[in-house]
């Protein structure tokens, strides 16, 4: 018990010294709670969609939730490039399924649709939108049926008679409940946010090992007093935890009161496929929370703890710290030499590798990005060293010499600081070297692609006979013949889609795949067979005037005539790249500038901790005449030249790997844009300005009263 009040005593009531190791242990747990709940609550945002959207994959083999059966018939839609979910049912007796957020299953010339959907609805023209709907709206889909608040869903009501003739419509019993049908999709969004945490969380943990330390450095003396007054190793390492332990609990709380402050923010602003979240969607589970609450502040014990045992505080002083360590060695640069090596042979030959492999042509690519990646924080050290000693070799000043001197004497200390930054920093390169590809706006001139205006009816097979009102002059049609082959004119077709003649066309979407690819097929295409006028129909290409309003026209009478048809324009293609290359591009820099914030916050706490190592040895500098100004120039390089270095590191490996990837792929590489790299050095000279912060503490650490030997 006596150990326990000490510790609290000196943890609370130790003067400004314990109120700074305080403050700077709760702010570094706080920002890793607030970043790892947050994150615990994307994951749960994820699947809170998926679990509201698998009901629209019911199918006849979806157990029996209700007595009697009903017709069911779910299509995908869009509007103006917004996707739309469109399901016709039938009831086939009185007690029907009911699809979540109704309260009964919509009657004949019934229809229940989501908010926005409705909004919509009113806002549009009847023969754009409205006319899909058959009959009046009686009922508003409730949340528990929307993946997200602006979901545009639509349950549409007809007799049995009628959906019967609709292609495609089945009998269930049941509405579907578990794993939704994208569920390999929403694991893998999973999985990415769950490495994103983790690359998040590093730098974070980085923080707090360096608070740890400086408050490790501050109690040795105090703790080899209290071995001289007969404490043992056992009580010194408990007051420690407890020391630390205040710290990381006032920490956890102001973690959770950022993320509680953070969680009404995210929901407003970050998005997912262009969709916001609910705001209930973002909580942590209680298991998780209760964990993460509970576990942060014991690591953070753990830590202080650990800290301890690399040295043996003795009642006469502090030893055992070892010998010197030995400085990194060349070895580190294999890993990513191997990486760059193979990336620069996958530019060169990317035909020849993509064959080697096989079925997994992009595996290489991928296992070559990873070897690059870690290559690049094992490689790290080394390169902190090799750079420090170099500019110690050619230096001509003084604070310049001292700086380098004192990263190479210690470069695994100087790289851990920023070791997160070389992640970040290539992952953002990489995505930005990827969105920057040339040749226009997303999805607009790839080949294969559809022109602007272009309305594209994917009908599987249909006769021709039944497609009439949908023919307009200017339409093209495609048959098909023998097992799947297309069959249409060339020149036809080169008016609607990007596409070159003779066919078959031999040139792919973006590069990939092993097909020709027009619209959303892919397969062999020929310019005619015999009474090729007589076979069924695959798709047809209506052209327009390219307006919103036109196309939606000819979405909505392809809807009432073939309502399982699949739709396309180019319009929905441009949408959904230009969203997901926003989010990545939003998401890539708020990461890398979080991550290099820390590391700045993290460089800032090394050097209040190297201060006090080096109190005395700055106070003989100073007394024997270097400038003060030299003495704030040494620190401040000491903690530019690995941030520097780890930044220029990440930049030119991440967008060496987007100019492979874009290279294999097909298309012209472009650089990030100019907007980017001056959003990193502006993140670079912030996180150099929170270091500077630390540096008016050099008057007061070096001052004369420091040289005395007691």
């Amino acid at each position: 018990m006596n150990t326990v009040l000490l510790g609290l005593r000196l943890a609370v009531a130790g003067g400004r010294e314990s109120l700074a190791r305080l403050v700077l242990t709760a702010f570094g747990v706080g920002v890793g709670v607030t970043l790892l709940l947050l994150c615990l609550a994307g994951q749960s945002a994820l699947q809170g969609r998926a679990d509201r959207s698998v009901w629209r994959d019911t199918t006849p083999a979806t157990p029996a939730t209700a007595p009697d059966p009903m017709l069911w018939l779910a299509v995908s839609d869009h509007y103006a490039g917004e996707p739309l979910h469109r399901v016709h049912v039938a009831a086939l007796g009185p007690r029907p399924p009911v699809p979540p957020g109704l309260g009964r299953l919509p009657a004949a010339g019934e229809s229940a649709v989501s908010p926005a959907l409705r909004r919509l609805i009113e806002a549009m023209p009847r023969d754009q939108l409205g006319d899909r709907f058959p009959g009046r709206i009686t009922a508003t889909i409730g949340p528990a049926a929307l993946a997200y608040p602006d979901q545009l869903v639509a349950v549409v009501g007809h007799s049995p008679e009628q959906l019967r003739e609709l292609t495609g419509a089945q009998e269930v019993r049941g509405i579907q409940t578990g794993e939704p049908g994208d569920y390999a999709y929403t694991v893998m969004a999973r999985i990415l946010l769950a490495m994103s945490t983790a690359l998040l969380l590093v730098p974070v943990v980085v923080y707090i090992v360096v608070v740890t330390r400086i408050a490790a450095v501050l109690r040795e003396q105090r703790f080899a007093v209290m071995r001289l007054s007969g404490a043992t190793w056992a009580q010194t390492a408990a007051m420690a935890a407890i020391e630390t332990g205040i710290g990381a609990l006032a920490g956890t709380v102001l973690g959770f009161l950022g993320y509680t402050a953070a969680r009404p923010l995210a929901a407003a602003h970050l998005t997912h496929g262009g969709a916001l979240f609910y705001g209930s969607d973002l909580a942590v589970p209680p298991a998780y929370l209760a964990l993460s609450l509970a576990g942060v502040p014991l690591l953070a014990v753990a830590t202080a703890v650990s800290s301890l045992l690399g040295i043996r505080i003795t009642p006469l002083g502090i030893g055992g710290r070892g010998a010197r360590r030995r400085p990194p060695a060349a070895w580190r640069v294999l890993p990513l030499a191997i990486g760059v090596a193979g990336l620069a042979a996958a530019a060169a030959f990317p035909g020849a590798l993509a064959r080697a492999w096989g079925s997994e042509p992009e595996l290489p690519y991928v296992a070559f990005l990873a070897c690059t990646l870690v290559g690049a924080v094992v490689a790290g050290p080394w390169a902190c060293l090799v750079t420090a000693r170099a500019l110690a070799r050619f230096s001509r000043r003084t604070s310049t010499l001292m700086a380098a001197r004192r990263v190479a004497a210690d470069p695994r200390r100087a790289f851990r600081a920023v070791s997160g930054v070389v992640l970040a920093v290539f992952v953002a390169t990489f995505v930005a070297g990827l969105l920057r590809t040339a040749g226009g706006p997303p999805g607009a001139d790839f080949y294969g692609g559809l022109r602007p205006g272009v309305v594209e009816v994917f009908v599987g097979q249909q006769p021709i006979g039944r497609l009439a009102p949908l023919v307009t002059p200017g339409t093209v049609t495609i048959h098909v013949h023998g097992y799947g082959i297309g069959v249409v004119s060339c020149a036809e077709l080169s008016r609607v889609v990007v596409a070159s003649c003779p066919l078959p066309a031999s040139v792919l979407v973006r590069g990939m795949g092993t097909n020709a690819t027009i619209g959303v097929m892919s397969g062999e295409f020929t310019e005619s067979v015999p009474g090729a006028d007589r076979l069924m129909v695959r798709a047809i290409y209506i052209p327009t005037d390219g307006t919103v309003a036109a196309e939606e026209r000819v979405r909505t009478r392809a809807a009432l005539l073939l309502p399982r048809a699949i739709l396309n324009t180019q319009r929905d293609t441009v949408l959904q790249e230009s969203r997901l290359q926003a989010e990545l591009s939003t998401y890539a820099g708020l990461a890398t500038w979080f991550v290099v914030l820390v590391a700045g916050c993290s460089l800032t706490a090394g050097v209040v901790a190297g201060l006090i190592e080096r109190r005395r040895p700055f106070a003989l500098l100073r007394a024997s005449g270097v400038r003060l100004g030299e003495l704030r120039r040494v620190v401040l390089l000491e903690s530019a030249l690995p941030m520097l270095l780890s930044v220029l590191m990440g930049a030119v490996l991440g967008a060496g790997g987007s100019y492979v990837v874009t290279v294999v792929g097909g298309d012209v590489w472009a650089p990030p844009a100019p907007g980017f790299a001056a959003g990193l050095a502006a993140g670079v000279l912030v996180a150099l300005a929170i270091t500077m912060a630390a540096l008016p503490l050099m008057n007061v650490s070096t001052r004369y009263d420091a040289v005395r030997f007691e």
